[in-house]
């Protein structure tokens, strides 16, 4: 029989199977394995790869809004465009302008970052010469230094007066308009103003007329708050800037007080269940039926006596400058009958054809001593039993009124001056002739 060969490779005398045993008597450490080692950086790598991601992303987005919102429209293209800033104008006014001349490529990133900065307030009217290569801050910086100064003037508005003599008076006698047209239309229609929600009395005029059947809708939305004063305005001044500044001066008005009174103007119609146009409505005519202001507050108590009357008056107001507004008729001192049975939304006659109550609204811009003789009419007139239904401007020439409180001595007193009138008339007609 063969001897059997030992396996010199397996029959070492070592136990294979069996756990090593160090000289220690310890057992050995075992190394790690790759399926542990990658089992913890799997999680870091995940984050340092998310966060690779998100940058690259960020990066690309940063760049995407910077080329298409924020860099120059044309870095290249240095030719500029002449651009008029009016005064007064804000920023959102700014921004279109700038959008319409392609200076900016968006609006209200502009104006996002123009607020940001601080800066809305410090941009200036002018008129610029800008490029399309223009930076944010480039534009910024160049409103903001502003241009030769422009010539301002005093520019005084009378009260009483209508918004078609205020348009005339900035062509003719300041040459700051160059026609009525601009402003006459958004003084009709509000323009931007009416829906901007700076301006609540406003939109509550507007509201108020929207429900009127047609032959009773008022002619200018904005008659009446115009308010008379004197303003410093550029000589090159728009239409809408001017009224701006009208309409700004109104709104500080009505929140002032009568002197010792704790209730604004505003408050006092309020309580008295007035609206601010219904207010300025009988402030306007009164400013043109007294001719002094220590009338103003018989002439509303007269006028609050009609209103509130029944039998008497049935709430008509009986006014003829009412109409003569209605009718378009100026530098007149009386009115004839034909043009008083003439039907307008101004006529306030009891005669068939005309309105009980407020006409549709405002004859004229009233000052605040109109508005304020409208909201605190003089009660020694109003007494129960004893109420003024009537009053007449006798001596035009020096301002005097008269009030009555029966129709008998109202005629009488008519009867009296009623050929002084007449004279007066004929020769303002006369002098309007010869003026043409």
């Amino acid at each position: 029989m063969a001897k059997k060969l030992e396996n010199p490779y397996t029959d070492d005398g070592i136990e294979y199977g069996a756990p090593e045993i160090l000289s220690n008597g310890k057992k050995p450490k075992k190394k790690p394995s790759k399926k542990s080692m990658w089992s913890k950086l799997r999680p870091l790598l995940t984050v340092v790869i998310s966060l690779a991601i998100v940058l690259c992303v960020a990066f690309g987005l940063f760049n995407y809004v910077k080329e298409h919102y924020f860099d120059p429209v044309d870095i290249s293209d240095t030719s500029t465009v002449e651009v008029e800033i009016p005064r007064g104008s804000s920023l959102n006014t700014i921004s279109e302008i700038l959008y319409e001349n392609d200076l900016i490529r968006n609006t209200q990133v502009f104006k996002l970052y123009v607020d940001f900065s601080d800066m809305s307030s410090k941009l200036k009217a002018g008129t610029y010469e800008l490029s399309r290569s223009m930076t944010f801050d480039d534009i910024i910086y160049t409103l903001q230094e502003g241009n030769a100064a422009q010539a301002a003037l005093d520019v005084r508005f009378i009260e009483g007066r209508t918004a078609e003599e205020y348009a005339q008076q900035l062509v003719d006698n300041y040459g700051i308009l160059k026609n009525t047209e601009d402003y006459m239309e958004i003084v009709r229609t509000g323009g931007d103003f009416v829906n901007s929600g700076d301006y609540p009395f406003l939109a509550e005029a507007k509201a108020k007329d929207d429900a009127r059947p047609a032959e009773q809708k008022r002619y200018s939305l904005l008659e009446g708050y115009l308010f008379p004063d004197t303003y410093n305005e550029y000589s090159d001044a728009s239409a809408e800037t001017i009224i701006e500044d009208q309409l700004d001066r109104f709104k500080e008005v009505i929140s002032m007080k009568k002197e010792g009174e704790e209730q604004t103007y505003q408050e006092r119609a309020a309580e008295l269940g007035w609206s601010i146009d219904d207010v300025v409505t009988l402030a306007s005519i009164i400013e043109k039926e007294a001719s002094k202001a220590e009338d103003y507050a018989k002439v509303s108590a007269v006028f609050h006596n009609r209103l509130d009357s029944e039998e008497e008056f049935a709430h008509f107001l009986d006014s003829d400058a009412t109409q003569m507004y209605g009718l378009g008729i100026t530098g007149q001192i009386t009115i004839g009958d034909e043009e008083l049975m003439t039907s307008t939304p101004y006529n306030t006659r009891r005669n068939g054809v005309g309105f009980a109550g407020l006409p549709a609204g405002p004859i004229g811009n009233p000052g605040r001593a109109a508005i304020e003789a409208a909201l605190y009419p003089d009660e020694s007139l109003m007494q129960e039993g004893e109420e003024y239904y009537y009053f007449l401007a006798t001596d035009i020439e020096n301002g005097v009124v008269e009030y009555t409180q029966t129709l008998e001595e109202f005629n009488a007193l008519k009867e009296q001056w009623q050929p002084v009138w007449d004279a007066l008339d004929a020769e303002a007609s006369a002098n309007a002739e010869g003026g043409q």
